[in-house]
């Protein structure tokens, strides 16, 4: 199939498996990218928003997509002519034209995301503080997302991705008695994270997040989306409780967000 997108323009891996008909819904798209059933250009790839561009090639299942950019007047080189009579296919418009709503609320989402990342970078760096971090359901985003700014080194120390509740109380002494008696998903939890990794770090602020990013593991109690987010500093212990609807993908990265927005005091 030959996919054409104009001139100079992209289109995202996600947005493209929706537009070639190979998949209708946008959490099934993320899980087929996200366990690596997806190549592009003969690699394996993870990204959703993977930007695709003019003779990239994806291939999934028995799909073998090919990108083509159409020429300076919107129509489709002489050269294809003659074949795009007989090959498979589609024509897609800017990446700005597009009005699919889970589109928008995601990019709407990345773009807050680095907003507020750079908003952290320059308080911490303006205050010469440090932040540390303990993260279980988000398995390293957020201290990917705050090392992505150059000079984070400056402030951002380390965190350990405490995903099981052995590594909890191995390394970051969580007490055995907490987690059977709160579960590892509880303010409780998430205080005792922020606490154990301020004092492991030394640092001025720790932040832990704790929760269920599902699509499994959700209880009555503690339903799929379920966050506790701890942050400590001077002494002093916050925790906030917060529910999120969306994909597993989507919970992530709305946990990421409202703990930018929690340290920065919003």
């Amino acid at each position: 199939m030959k996919f054409w997108i104009n001139n100079n323009d992209f289109i995202y891996l996600f947005q493209l498996m929706k537009a070639a008909g190979i998949e209708q819904d946008y959490e099934t798209i993320g899980k087929i990218i996200n366990e690596g059933r997806v190549m592009v250009n003969d690699q394996t790839v993870f990204q959703q928003r993977l930007k695709l561009q003019n003779k990239d090639e994806i291939r999934y299942l028995d799909y073998h997509i090919k990108v083509h950019e159409r020429d300076e007047d919107g129509g489709i080189p002489a050269e294809f002519n003659q074949s795009a009579k007989t090959i498979g296919n589609v024509r897609h418009g800017k990446v700005q034209s597009w009005k699919s709503q889970p589109v928008k609320l995601e990019m709407k989402i990345d773009d807050e995301i680095a907003q507020l990342s750079r908003k952290l970078h320059q308080k911490l760096s303006a205050e010469n503080k440090t932040i540390s971090c303990a993260e279980s359901c988000t398995g390293g985003l957020f201290q990917k997302i705050i090392s992505e700014q150059s000079g984070a080194s400056k402030y951002f120390l380390g965190g350990i991705v405490c995903y099981s509740d052995f590594a909890k109380q191995k390394i970051l002494k969580v007490k055995y008695s907490t987690l059977n008696s709160f579960g590892a998903v509880s303010d409780k939890v998430a205080i005792e994270l922020a606490q154990n990794t301020q004092q492991l770090f030394e640092s001025d602020y720790a932040i832990a997040i704790t929760g269920i990013a599902g699509p499994t593991g959700g209880t009555k109690e503690k339903p799929v989306g379920t966050v506790f987010i701890g942050v400590s500093h001077n002494q002093k212990m916050r925790v906030k409780k917060l529910f999120f609807d969306g994909n597993r993908e989507s919970v992530r990265k709305k946990t990421c967000l409202n703990a930018l927005k929690f340290l920065l005091g919003r």
